[in-house]
C-alpha cells in the first residue's frame, strides 16, 4: 500500500501539492579540500563563513551567493563521484541550487527526476544546451568581468541563483541590477536568446541587469504553457504546492476521516490560503478557487467497478473515496510589469 501520498498535478489552469521545499534557501556544491572543511555546513550570513576553511576561489562564490541576501546557503563539497553529490542533494532542504563542481548535463538531469517526483528544486546552469525545463534556468553569458576580475559564466551562476533565491514574490527578476559587473559581451539578438529559454545580462543606462526573467522552458503543452517560461510563475506555483503539501501532511494525514465534510473544511484551508497569496502570487482580480474534484470522484469510483453513469453529481461528490482526497482549484497568477505600450495622440 506504500506511504499516504498527494497526488495534485500543476497545470496552467490547476494546482495542487505533492511535496514542500524551503524557498529562499541556496545549495551549493563547491570542489574544495581545504582542511578542516566541513562535508555539508549552513550559513545565514557571509560573517558566519569561516573563510580559513575555504579556497580563495570559493571564498569569491560564497561572497558572490551572500550578495542578495538569501535566507541560507547550504555549502556541499563536492566528492570524488557525483552520484554520491546528488544523493547528498536529496537529503537537503534547499530551493535553488549551483553547482560548479558538477557538469550543467547532470544537474539538469538532476532537477528534472526530482521536480518529476513532485519535488519544486531549481537550479541555475550556464551555458548548456536546450535545458527545456522550467526548474532550470539556462544563465548564458560570455567574458563576463567583475569589479575584482574576470568570472566564468559557470561561477557566476552562483550569484544569480542566489539573487533568485532572495527575491520576493511581489517582483520579477527582469532588469535586476548586477552592479559587480564591469563588462559582458553583448548578445547578438537578445529577443531570440529569450525566446530559447535564455537567461542574459543586458546593458542599461545605469549599468548591466538581467533581461527578461525566463528559464529553460521551450517545449510548450496544455500542462505547461507559456506562463511557465517565467520565472516568477514557477516561484509562486512552487510555492503553493510546497505549503499546501506541508500543511497537509502535518495536519491532516492519519488525523482526519476522510467524509465530504472533512474534504470541505479542507477546501475551506485551501481556499483561504490561496487568498492571502492574492495580489503578491495570484491575481487579485481573479476567481481562485479549489473545490472537490468531481472527475477525481468520478474516475476513482470508476476505477473500482462503481458505475456512475446514472449518478448525481451532488452524490458522487460526496462518495466515499477510502484514503484518498480529490480537490482541483482554478488559479491566475500575478506576472510583473516587464512590457509597456504606450499611444500618444496629439
Amino acid at each position: 500500500m506504500g506511504m499516504p501520498e498527494i497526488f495534485i498535478s500543476f497545470q496552467t489552469a490547476a494546482v495542487s501539492a505533492i511535496a514542500r521545499s524551503a524557498r529562499g534557501v541556496l545549495a551549493l556544491v563547491l570542489t574544495d579540500a581545504t582542511v578542516g572543511g566541513e562535508a555539508v555546513a549552513t550559513y545565514r550570513s557571509l560573517a558566519d563563513v569561516d573563510k580559513s576553511k575555504f579556497t580563495a576561489a570559493n571564498v569569491r562564490l560564497l561572497q558572490l551567493a551572500f550578495l542578495a541576501a538569501p535566507s541560507k546557503v547550504v555549502v556541499l563539497r563536492a566528492s570524488e563521484d557525483s552520484a554520491d553529490d546528488f544523493a547528498a542533494l536529496k537529503t537537503l532542504h534547499f530551493d535553488w541550487l549551483a553547482a560548479p563542481a558538477l557538469t550543467a548535463t547532470e544537474v539538469v538531469s538532476f532537477i528534472k527526476t526530482q521536480r518529476a517526483a513532485g519535488c519544486g528544486v531549481k537550479a541555475v546552469v550556464a551555458n548548456a544546451t536546450a535545458p527545456d525545463c522550467e526548474g532550470i534556468v539556462n544563465f548564458c553569458a560570455d567574458n563576463l568581468v567583475l569589479t575584482d576580475g574576470t568570472v566564468t559564466a559557470t561561477d557566476y551562476a552562483v550569484r544569480i541563483a542566489g539573487l533568485l533565491a532572495a527575491l520576493p514574490l511581489t517582483r520579477s527578476a527582469t532588469y535586476a541590477n548586477l552592479a559587480e559587473i564591469v563588462s559582458c559581451d553583448a548578445v547578438a539578438d537578445p529577443d531570440d536568446a529569450v525566446d530559447n529559454g535564455k537567461l542574459i545580462v543586458a546593458q542599461g543606462s545605469d549599468g548591466y541587469r538581467l533581461g527578461r526573467a525566463v528559464n529553460s522552458l521551450t517545449t510548450l503543452t496544455t500542462d505547461h504553457g507559456a506562463p511557465f517560461q517565467k520565472i516568477k510563475i514557477v516561484e509562486g506555483v512552487d510555492l503553493i504546492r510546497t505549503d499546501i503539501a506541508a500543511a497537509f501532511e502535518s495536519g491532516y494525514i492519519g488525523k482526519v476521516l476522510n467524509d465530504y465534510d472533512n474534504k470541505l473544511l479542507l477546501v475551506t484551508a485551501v481556499n483561504a490560503y490561496l487568498k492571502s497569496l492574492e495580489g503578491d502570487v495570484l491575481d487579485k482580480t481573479a476567481e481562485n478557487l479549489c473545490s472537490v474534484s468531481l472527475a477525481g470522484q468520478k474516475n476513482w469510483l470508476e476505477s473500482r467497478g462503481t458505475d456512475t453513469s446514472d449518478m448525481k453529481d451532488t452524490a458522487i461528490l460526496r462518495a466515499n473515496t477510502g484514503s484518498e482526497v480529490f480537490l482541483e482549484a482554478n488559479l491566475t497568477f500575478c506576472d510583473a510589469m516587464e512590457d509597456l505600450s504606450l499611444k500618444i495622440a496629439m
